[in-house]
């Protein structure tokens, strides 16, 4: 089988869709199989073309500094260069058995179904989330949201199958979009659990960690207005906020305004890194509005670390804690945050349950599943191909 990976993120960028589709096709890869990613070449000491894990890796064009803007958003114009390539590319690149492609941008994922229509090879496409009325919180113009939720919808007629990372994003599928369930097909991210179960450090029941991109709908500034408040309460507490992006320089400067002490902003940092972080930290705080899963959330329950979420509807964390039993689903506010974060540092049977649970469910969630379950939608789409 031949396999075709259409998406604008890839290693070493550091996002969810990103480290999914490394973790999935480098195993995929390690099964006999070949997978070729085109992605987008973000920057200049990226080569254009390079090996990792296996996978053959092809970056588009000259490096496009501007592709993810400052505020977090997509260039339409090299969006649009970048589908251009994408349609050249794969027209001339030779023969391949399947097409997968990431759902956003929209853009590509049309590109992509172009390809498919021409060469006759079947789509499946992975969606992380359903936006719909998140689109007012994304674009920099709120009268461009009607817009982004139109184009979203016209994705219902793009893939062969749709490929759900959470049971909440394919209903989101379903009911937004009108994508029928039985194209829609919900495979979980997943977790390394060798590197967790193999990483040993000390627990510091007092350190609270979020993992991130620093992007506004994570809503870093509200952990940071609950960590004062715990401070108040808990001298000893320390705070560690693990990723990169346009809103760090904002959030370091509100940690400054609120003269917060113990409050330690790392960067994006390496696999290895992020499972002693989370092994030592005592509780997990993922304040966002909007998750199609949450890859951290379930990294935190392999670590033994007990979550906090907020309550939000589109926040597939949250269906994940709740299953689980591993943490505890807030309101979204400062002080609901902080008495859930000093809750879980005065109970010590409190904070045992929910690590235990977390360590039991988890073992569900390998990527050695995810890498399998995506070769069966594969081979399902070829049979089928073959069939008609």
């Amino acid at each position: 089988m031949r396999i075709a990976v259409v998406t604008e993120t890839f290693y070493p960028f550091i996002g969810g869709s990103s480290k999914r589709y490394l973790e999935v096709f480098s195993r995929i890869v390690e099964m006999g199989y070949s997978v070729h990613v085109y992605t987008v070449r973000l920057k200049p000491s990226w080569p254009e073309e390079e090996t990792i894990r296996g996978i053959r890796v092809s970056r588009l064009a000259l490096p496009w500094r501007g592709f993810i803007t400052s505020d977090g958003f997509r260039s339409v114009w090299d969006v649009l260069k970048f589908t251009t390539e994408i349609i050249l590319e794969l027209m001339n690149d030779g023969d391949y058995d399947v097409i997968e492609a990431n759902h956003c941008p929209i853009i590509p994922t049309w590109g992509s179904k172009l390809i498919s229509l021409a060469k006759k090879v079947p789509l499946s496409v992975t969606f992380h989330e359903v936006w719909h009325s998140h689109w007012y919180y994304y674009v920099p113009y709120r009268i461009l949201a009607p817009m982004g939720i139109i184009l979203e919808k016209t994705l219902k007629h793009v893939p062969d199958v749709a490929v759900a990372v959470s049971r909440m994003t394919g209903e989101r599928l379903n009911r937004y979009l009108g994508i029928g369930w039985d194209r829609i097909r919900i495979i979980s991210n997943g977790v390394d659990l060798e590197l967790y179960n193999g990483t040993n450090v000390d627990k510091d029941r007092y350190k609270i960690v979020y993992v991130g991109r620093l992007l506004p709908h994570k809503r870093v500034e509200m952990l940071l207005q609950a960590f004062k408040i715990v401070k108040e309460k808990v001298p000893e507490a320390k705070l560690e906020i693990i990723g990169d992006g346009p809103l760090r320089p904002k959030l370091e400067r509100y940690s400054r305004t609120l003269n917060l002490r113990d409050v330690v902003f790392t960067g994006a940092i390496d696999d290895e890194k992020l499972a002693v972080s989370l092994k030592a930290a005592g509780i997990y705080v993922l304040p966002s509005m909007r998750e199609g899963q949450s890859i951290t959330t379930l990294e935190a329950m392999a670590a033994g670390t007990p979550q906090i979420v907020t309550d939000f509807v589109s926040n597939a964390a949250v269906e994940l804690v709740k299953e689980s039993g591993s943490g505890i689903v807030v309101r979204s506010s400062p002080r609901d945050l902080a008495e859930a974060i000093m809750k879980l540092m005065s109970s010590d049977e409190l904070w045992t349950r929910l690590r235990d649970n977390g360590l039991r469910y988890v073992v569900n969630f390998t990527w050695e599943r995810a890498a399998k379950e995506h070769l069966d939608v594969y081979q399902e789409l070829i049979e089928r191909r073959l069939k008609a």
